[in-house]
């Protein structure tokens, strides 16, 4: 009787926990950008030499973005172009930060980018901004986007979005010895183990909290880092010397089809927010940009004057998240691109 009982305990007991976590995991995913799913599915397919491409026409949550993908494999609407007087095309070059993850498709930077130059005075008759970032590219894979579609296409306007993880640099290395370190989470938990439990919403949302948490601690363990390793280390000249190499090829091709091209790096939140940063990568893409005579966007001084508007500062990243914007720093980028475009008279086609 006593062991019948026992088992009748721990049977509710688990039954009870085994809700509880069910409902922790629906909550969560109701919580993230996008229709409701119950479940992640991956929306890349192969490519024979990128990463992954996206999978053409897919719906779906992933990581904790809702994907919808357009024919071409680029996040959003169909982009169509009828190459029409007064009809302005740009193809927006990136990774993770240009597709935009953890937010809605309107959030984005290209969407919000062809929001603002279609309500702009004297807008061209039709706008049309491609968002062809996907997860983890770098480079090399911009340089194969474009090679792939910017023919077709013919966009007037070509902008990549770099990010400071696509070379190394002091900060990235302050940011991998602290988020990456012996004493991270990351190191806690094997990239296996990492792989599926990043497939729960409720992980992801658990995750996002222990940064948050420790973010105070991790940025003053970034800025000592920074402080201490910021007047050695510098960018590797060969990896430099690639990126050239690969941003004159897409620049060859772009100005064959006399397109222009505009370049920004996307900063790291504690760029944005700490008061003693390094400017060393900012330096070397915008030192970049002048070697292969582009336009450069600096967005990172926009990012620090939004951020210190107010008293507390305004969350310009997706909560526990060092890398990826949310909405209202999408908003930045799009607005700094715009005023530059508009600038330059980029937009201003014949009829």
């Amino acid at each position: 009787m006593k062991l019948r009982a026992i088992l009748r305990k721990l049977a509710i007991s688990c039954a009870v926990t085994a809700a509880l976590l069910i409902g922790l995991e629906l909550a969560a995913r109701n919580a993230e950008p996008g229709p409701f799913t119950l479940l992640d599915e991956s929306p890349y397919d192969p490519h024979p030499s990128r990463l992954h491409a996206h999978r053409p026409g897919f719906r779906g949550a992933w990581d904790g973005s809702y994907y919808q993908i357009n024919s071409r494999g680029w996040r959003g609407p169909e982009f169509e172009p009828t190459f029409q007087p007064g009809e302005l095309r740009i193809l927006a070059l990136g990774d993770s930060c240009t597709f935009g993850k953890g937010v809605e498709d309107d959030q984005t930077w290209p969407a919000q980018l062809e929001g603002l130059l279609r309500a702009a005075p004297e807008a061209p008759r039709s706008v049309m901004v491609g968002n062809s970032g996907v997860n983890g590219y770098s480079g090399g894979d911009y340089l194969s986007v474009f090679v792939e579609h910017g023919p077709q296409l013919k966009p007037q306007i070509v902008v990549i979005g770099y990010n400071i993880n696509d070379f190394p640099n002091v900060v990235k290395q302050t940011d991998e010895a602290v988020f990456q370190g012996r004493r991270s989470l990351r190191a806690m938990v094997s990239h296996q183990w990492r792989e599926e439990l990043g497939k729960l919403a409720s992980f992801r949302w658990l995750r996002s909290r222990y940064y948050d948490f420790n973010r105070e601690r991790d940025f003053a363990r970034m800025e000592a880092l920074a402080k201490t390793t910021g007047e050695h280390a510098t960018t590797s000249p060969e990896r430099m010397k690639r990126e050239e190499e690969r941003l004159r090829q897409l620049i060859n091709v772009a100005r064959s089809m006399g397109a222009h091209v505009v370049l920004f790096l996307f900063p790291y939140e504690s760029q944005v927010y700490l008061e003693d940063f390094v400017r060393g990568p900012v330096e070397a893409i915008e030192q970049l940009a002048r070697e292969v005579g582009i336009e450069y966007v600096d967005v990172l001084g926009a990012f620090r004057a939004q951020a210190r508007a107010s008293d507390p500062p305004e969350e310009l990243f997706i909560r526990g998240d060092r890398y990826h914007p949310n909405g209202r720093g999408y908003a930045i980028v799009a607005s700094e691109l715009e005023r530059r475009i508009r600038e330059r008279g980029w937009a201003r086609l014949p009829e």
